[in-house]
């Protein structure tokens, strides 16, 4: 799991790094701005969604240990603002 996480590490800094600037952004007034801050929101359904399907392996298929169950969310953390990055750079571009 941790090695996924350090693969994920440079998606999740352009993606911060790209929502950062969309959100201190002075034209991020206007409707179009907007509609796409509106849009990236939907990525937060990532992380419930992964930590729903880590609590049913956990409960039904197999015990998690502590650590991987730990490493996982922050798996999760990166995902979502990865998710929510992406999904701002696409609607720009739209």
């Amino acid at each position: 799991m941790l090695i996924i996480g350090a693969l994920l590490l440079p998606f999740f800094i352009y993606a911060l790094v790209t929502n950062l600037k969309f959100s201190r952004n002075e034209r991020s007034k206007n409707k179009k701005e907007k509609t796409i801050a509106n849009s990236s929101k939907y990525a937060l359904g990532v992380f419930p969604i992964g930590w729903l399907i880590l609590e049913l392996y956990h409960r039904f298929i197999a015990n998690v240990p502590y650590d991987t169950y730990r490493d996982t969310m922050w798996v999760l953390v990166l995902l979502v603002f990865t998710v929510q990055g992406f999904a701002i750079n696409y609607y720009k571009k739209t």
